[in-house]
């Protein structure tokens, strides 16, 4: 018999996991496998996308080699993605001091914000915003400043400014979750001047660098010096179809590796060694199979988007990423429409309010993605249509 500690409701928990829920996102992909539905909610790959040579590698690496790497990662892995970096975006990083393999861009975005923020600290984002963002800021101690971009996207510069005079981190995603809003060149220029204004760092979320759709993207260490203040989260999940195998990429100036490899060292001590492995085959891939990628996400966004519009619903097109956010007619209120969604006509989307950091925040849109196969996205869109109740 398990003898259960009596405490008030939430009190065992510590300062740091108060009022933090579980992600919404896996709980519409839960709900999507009980009731068979299509799950349009979690961006999940398909697994034949997965390049077969890379798989092969990380076989090979099973039977030879399982054992720990040195904790900043496999030195052939951090060679190639030194490499890469220079040869894509210009920006040197020596693999030594300044490139560091993680378990998964999550764990970067994590080991960088406990590393890098703590109480009275105040960490800057645009919202609505990738989930993870909220929960890593509070772990770390510190206040969140969200601002919201939700009507056009656009960046209020004045309020940005503001928020700026007591900030110590601004995250940036680029091509952005959920929204697909990829920041242009112009407002990273901006941007640039905040950061040497203010004394901030730069955390920024490259993940779906290889899915964009627009020829302006760059990233922000490619704008004047931001590369000198910031951290680049980015790693092999969406770009190579392999979510579940946890190989990140952080790579920043050695100020600021050395801090976050801290947190590293004592919470993951390595990737996965196997999928390291495969990872250098997978940065030898010819730059044919960016495009191809690009193209195929591109393919099936437009599916996704003109089925949304034939549904009845008001989807906003991304210029980058692989989802879409739709506003539905009806007054339900997110959550409700989305296990509607899921119960009647056998599809799962994620409500749009578990991206804001306010639990309570009013949403009247919602978010799909289009990581799955061109079949699966096309019966999806004939499920919408066919059973629409708005």
């Amino acid at each position: 018999m398990t003898r259960t500690p009596e405490f008030d409701d939430g009190a065992i928990g510590s300062s740091r996991t108060s009022g933090v829920a579980e992600s919404v996102i896996r709980e519409m992909t839960r709900e999507a496998i009980d009731r068979g539905a299509i799950n349009l909610s979690q961006g999940i790959p398909d697994e034949d996308e997965t390049p077969p040579e890379i798989k092969a590698a990380a076989q090979e690496a099973i039977e030879t080699d399982s054992q720990y790497t040195i904790t900043w990662g496999l030195p052939e892995l951090r060679d190639a993605v030194a490499e890469r970096y220079a040869e894509w975006k210009g920006v040197e990083y020596d693999p030594e001091t300044e490139v560091t393999i993680t378990s998964g861009t999550s764990e970067a975005i994590m080991s960088t914000m406990l590393s890098l923020a703590g109480p009275g600290d105040e960490v800057i984002y645009f919202e609505p915003v990738y989930e993870s963002y909220i929960p890593a800021s509070q772990f770390a101690g510190a206040s969140a400043v969200p601002i919201d971009i939700t009507d056009g996207l656009g960046i209020d510069f004045e309020a940005l400014e503001s928020a700026a005079e007591n900030a110590r981190i601004i995250v940036l995603n680029t091509p952005m979750n959920p929204t697909g809003k990829v920041f242009t060149r112009e407002e990273l220029e901006r941007i640039e001047d905040i950061v040497f204004e203010h004394d901030l760092i730069v955390l920024t979320d490259e993940i779906y660098e290889h899915i964009v759709y627009t020829d302006d993207y760059v990233s922000p260490v490619e704008v004047g010096d931001l590369a000198d203040r910031t951290i680049v989260c980015t790693g092999m999940s969406k770009t190579f179809s392999v979510t579940g195998w946890r190989v990140g990429f952080c790579l920043a100036p050695e100020y600021l590796s050395k801090e976050l490899r801290k947190i590293h060292d004592y919470t993951s001590i390595c990737a996965p060694t196997p999928f390291q492995k495969a990872g250098v085959e997978a940065l030898e891939l010819p730059e044919s199979y960016y495009q191809e990628l690009s193209d195929s996400y591109e393919e099936r966004r437009d599916i996704l988007y003109d089925g949304l519009q034939e549904a009845g619903l008001d989807p906003v097109k991304p210029d980058g990423a692989y989802y879409i956010l739709t506003r539905y007619p009806t007054d339900e209120d997110d959550i409700e429409f989305c296990y509607r969604l899921i119960r009647e006509a056998g599809v799962a989307a994620v409500p749009g309010s578990s991206f804001y950091t306010d639990p309570d925040a009013d949403s009247d849109w919602v978010r799909f993605t289009f990581s799955r196969n061109e079949e699966t996205i096309r019966e999806a869109v004939d499920r919408l249509v066919e059973n629409r109740w708005w």
